[in-house]
């Protein structure tokens, strides 16, 4: 058999699938790696955890597919986005890989804007961080060779080559003036020490023998040049032409929608490359999606998860069920690592709001819910206004999309269908994996949706369209009372 092997680095983990060559999943894998909080705003990983569990996870989907290393044409990677890990010129590690969450570099990110004379870059973006390092960390920085991201570090394990050069279509040739703009934010940063990229479904290099022994695959397999989540759970959510939109419900969660133009964006929102060459990515990050569910779930049912394993989300849904759509006037917000879109803020954080006698763990989870939903919602009315256009429908991927009560709270929520495809909990290494397709030929840019299929829809209850739109606005009005104060809180600590 032909597969590809599709990797999924999340927050806290990494997925291995093989992909067959039409589009099946043969086996799934899954390791764990923690995350490291040495003080307040700081999140970081060890990259020596990421190379770890890629291996033990390709070695688990050989054995459970009972697939050969020779029938694996290519591998590709889906990582999380915008971490850094500074290498020397021999590959060594630095420092801690700097997560997406860490929000570290708030003063970096007021002289970057304070110079360029306007709003460009946050705390949590890379130009930031990169700063932070050189003001802070001026011994690491003159050590740095390339400051890699989780792909490229991922990629240089695998193949022993570091940073290929390749030009290829992407945001700011679309837009020469958003050139000007990243110019302008990496204005501090030595040019020679930012790894160029490769574009997704072009071939990055192949595995060398340290790196095919590691995986247990064959030397000269192609590593192909992947992509980060955003992109590839777009691809994996069946999204290939313009106006196409979907949702992904993971440990952190986002809108996205494919635009054929650059647009001026709200703050927070990014543009990305997707796998076409031809379209690009609209959208932003809520910072704990699944990361807040699952946290309400350990606080409020610990024992049933102990006991029920993976079988606590039907019990989840079975509770949510008996909540009024509302929660009879409780509400949630999910901050639990500060926001970035649809509201910009490293010191927020989560809370519940309008606690009553009459609330119980249900209202809790089901407060949860609904306002990671508002925030989706958030985002989508972003985009209409930044993008000028609107969204009909929707797709959802991702672990959050298997709750058939959440789904509905979203199709509610958000007043349109809501569509969830096959493989969901799967789709970032099925767009991996889509990726590489292309790159081998397997199937056409234009043919890649036919990979996915619908696995179940949800009409949205017009009912509920006013109570919802009601505790929207309120969402906002939450977090406008205590924005001040969350970052006093953290000032005090």
């Amino acid at each position: 058999m032909k597969c590809i092997a599709a990797y999924d680095f999340g927050t806290s983990g990494v997925k291995a699938a093989l992909v067959s060559e039409e589009g099946k999943i043969l086996a799934v894998q899954e390791k764990g790696y923690p995350l490291y909080k040495p003080q307040p705003l700081y999140v970081e990983q060890d990259p020596k955890d990421y190379w770890d569990a890629v291996c033990e996870v390709t070695h688990g989907v050989l054995a459970n597919s009972g697939a050969m290393p020779e029938d694996v044409k290519a591998l590709s990677f889906s990582v999380q986005a915008v971490n850094i890990i500074p290498v020397d010129k021999d590959g060594n590690v630095l420092h801690n890989a700097i997560s997406w969450l860490d929000g570290r570099a708030e003063k970096q990110a007021e002289e970057i804007n304070t110079r360029c004379g306007m709003d460009l870059v946050r705390s949590q973006d890379h130009q930031s961080r990169l700063l932070w390092i050189k003001e802070n960390r001026p011994d690491i920085y003159e050590k740095t060779a390339y400051f890699l991201d989780c792909n490229s570090y991922l990629q240089y394990k695998a193949t022993g080559v570091m940073a290929v050069k390749h030009d290829h279509p992407g945001i700011a040739k679309k837009d020469p003036m958003i050139q000007t703009y990243i110019d302008a934010t990496y204005a501090d940063i030595d040019a020679a020490k930012l790894g160029p990229t490769v574009a997704a479904c072009e071939k990055y290099a192949a595995l060398d023998e340290k790196g095919a022994s590691d995986l247990g695959l064959i030397t000269g397999t192609p590593v192909f040049g992947g992509m980060i989540d955003v992109t590839a759970a777009s691809a994996g959510c069946g999204c290939c032409k313009e106006g196409d939109a979907h949702i992904y419900l993971g440990s952190s969660g986002w809108m996205s929608a494919l635009i054929s133009q650059a647009c001026d964006g709200s703050e927070g929102s990014y543009l990305l490359d997707s796998i076409d060459p031809k379209l690009l990515i609209y959208g932003g990050c809520t910072n704990s999606c699944c990361l807040m569910f699952d946290w309400v779930i350990d606080k409020f049912y610990h024992k049933e998860k102990e006991e029920l394993g993976s079988g606590i989300y039907e019990l989840i849904d079975e509770e949510v069920a008996k909540v009024p759509a509302g929660c009879e006037g409780l509400h949630a917000a999910p901050w639990l690592f500060g926001e970035q879109f649809p509201i910009t803020d490293p010191y927020v954080r989560a809370m519940f709001f309008n606690i009553s006698e009459k609330h119980t763990r249900a209202h809790f989870i089901r407060a949860v819910l609904e306002s990671l939903c508002f925030s989706m919602r958030g985002q989508i009315d972003l985009y209409r206004k930044d993008a000028g256009k609107d969204i009909s429908e929707i797709s959802v991927n991702g672990g959050g999309s298997l709750s058939s009560q959440w789904m509905q709270i979203m199709a509610d929520v958000l007043q349109m269908p809501v569509h969830v495809p096959e493989e969901t909990r799967h789709s970032g290494a099925v767009g991996a994996a889509i990726a590489a397709a292309v790159g081998l030929g397997w199937c056409d840019m234009d043919d890649t949706g036919s990979f996915i299929g619908v696995d179940k829809s949800y009409s949205p209850d017009v009912t509920k369209a006013e109570l919802y739109t009601k505790k929207y606005k309120l969402f906002y009005e939450i977090y406008d009372m205590v924005k001040d104060l969350s970052k006093k809180m953290e000032a005090a600590e």
